[in-house]
């Protein structure tokens, strides 16, 4: 019992906003014979915060290769799948053993299906590269690349995780895009999340989320008048007219006057409401699904999609997101030739970036 005017003690980790113990991970460090004199409350803050986010990205892993196994128990074997399909963690972690984790398989590409001449072409290209180290699962199989943490300090004892681009995504002459995470799938389409301005990426097409008025009200409505001017507004305005999007789900195309992208696909975006839930996540199903199939029948190569319905139109970004993925991946795997060869999902906020990156890893094809 603490007496009056005594105020309880409050720890480091507590402060920090951390679960790990800050300060045994701090004693551990001073123990250690190779120490330097001083280490720093900084440095083992620093350090415990990148062991967490590393522990929680691990189980995760380790849970959805349980999953995958039909498995309600993690063992040391679904840490070692888990690790081993993703390309960053297995570098770290690839010389290390794992008691009662067993051995991958090595398992030569020509055993795996080759459905278009483009992954023949990728999987030709990639032999000289793989001859050079050795090899693992991880060179054959889906790979979610995901950005890795630093930390960056903001505020007295607070830290948030942060990350660095893994590649670069195709944006317009002097302006600046970051990737975040990519995918690709076993056909070959990348899917790649992306932060920045949706006018600012170099693709086939943009997808405009809107009403059945064509409203350019929206965010993204916004973003493309500014960009585009009068005369995108006129081409928006020709689209209305000469077709109708009634119904939520519905589509059109129409030309991008003063954009680098040469079409816009203006899709009608369901609004959510929690008495209908279904019937909203379908309705979104299918103005996925009609995204694509009109991007693949013009001829298509590459679409940029915000995340449709999550503004204005209220929709929940996780529900938003899984139900965007998880129809995407029923088209790639219904559709037998496709066009399409590159998805990017641009976002601007945080809450939609994270989502869009955790759903994309977990995503099943």
């Amino acid at each position: 019992m603490f007496r009056s005017g005594q105020r309880k003690r409050i720890t480091v980790s507590r402060r920090s906003g951390l679960i790990f113990p800050v300060s045994r991970i701090h004693r551990a460090v001073k123990s250690l014979p190779n120490v330097p004199n001083r280490v720093s409350k900084g440095a083992s803050i620093y350090l415990t915060a990148i062991v967490e986010y590393l522990t929680a990205e691990l189980l995760e892993l380790a849970g959805n290769a349980a999953k995958d196994c039909r498995r309600t128990r993690i063992s040391p074997r679904h840490i070692l799948l888990g690790y081993a399909h993703d390309e960053e963690l297995n570098k770290v972690l690839r010389n290390c053993v794992l008691p009662q984790g067993g051995v991958l398989p090595n398992i030569h590409n020509v055993l795996f299906p080759t459905i278009t001449n483009q992954t023949k072409k990728q999987a030709t290209a990639s032999k000289s590269s793989i001859s050079r180290r050795p090899k693992t699962t991880t060179d054959h199989v889906n790979k979610a690349v995901v950005r890795k943490p630093t930390l960056t300090k903001k505020g007295q004892g607070s830290f948030t995780v942060l990350g660095a681009p893994t590649s670069k995504a195709a944006a317009v002459k002097g302006t600046n895009v970051t990737t975040l995470s990519e995918r690709v799938l076993i056909r070959g389409q990348k899917l790649t999340v992306v932060q920045g301005n949706i006018v600012n990426i170099q693709a086939d097409a943009i997808v405009h989320p809107t009403n059945n008025s064509f409203y350019m009200g929206g965010d993204v409505g916004k973003a493309l008048a500014k960009a585009g001017g009068q005369q995108l507004r006129d081409a928006v305005a020709d689209a209305g007219r000469n077709s109708a999007i009634a119904n939520y789900g519905d589509v059109t195309i129409s030309t991008a006057p003063n954009l680098t992208a040469s079409h816009l696909i203006h899709v009608h975006s369901p609004k959510w409401n929690a008495e209908t839930q279904d019937q909203c996540i379908g309705d979104l199903d299918r103005a996925t699904l009609n995204i694509l199939t009109l991007a693949d029948q013009q001829g298509l190569k590459s679409v940029a999609v915000p995340s449709i319905s999550s503004g204005h139109a209220g929709f929940p970004k996780q529900t938003a997101a899984q139900t965007i993925l998880a129809a995407l991946s029923k088209y790639f795997r219904q559709t037998a030739t496709t066009n399409l060869e590159q998805v990017f999902f641009v976002l601007y906020d945080a809450e939609s970036v994270n989502v869009y990156t955790t759903e994309l890893q977990r995503m099943v094809e």
